[in-house]
């Protein structure tokens, strides 16, 4: 990819989620919502599944709900790294996830955990990928520090 299809590129990726922004902020949390997200928190066990929940809840991403996200967001990177590639096609189809789920690998998460998702993330990357992994290890190692 040449520099100016580069910057083209940049420049509709922060236009993206400049108009997200808004919609995902303007939301309030409502007791329903918070409700509904503590209740799914506990059962998200698939990219898929994550996405959903963000799309859905993303406003309640607060306390005990964003410590549940981290939790299911590391279990699914370290018990399930093979599935890594449909966390790939989930953020091609939401963009502003990858935000998320890196804001979720932190220091709520044990560090044996952080480790393992540096290790993983560093050798033994799917093909193909090699961007989101860096980004995981990047994201991984500043929860460590």
């Amino acid at each position: 990819m040449d520099w100016d299809n580069r910057k083209m590129a940049t420049r509709l990726i922060v236009a993206a989620v400049a108009a997200w922004m808004p919609l995902a902020h303007g939301k309030v949390c409502t007791g329903n919502d918070a409700a509904a997200a503590d209740a799914m928190v506990d059962h998200l066990h698939s990219w898929a599944q994550i996405n959903s929940a963000f799309s859905k809840y993303g406003q309640c991403d607060d306390g005990g709900i964003a410590e549940g996200y981290s939790e299911a967001i590391a279990r699914l990177l370290i018990d399930h790294w093979k599935a890594l590639p449909e966390l790939d096609k989930q953020i091609k189809l939401n963009p502003p996830l990858e935000l998320f789920v890196r804001r979720h690998i932190n220091s709520t998460l044990e560090t044996d955990d952080l480790a393992k998702i540096i290790t993983l993330s560093t050798r033994s990357c799917p093909k193909g990928i090699s961007p989101l992994c860096k980004a995981l290890a990047n994201a991984a190692s500043q929860a460590e520090q």
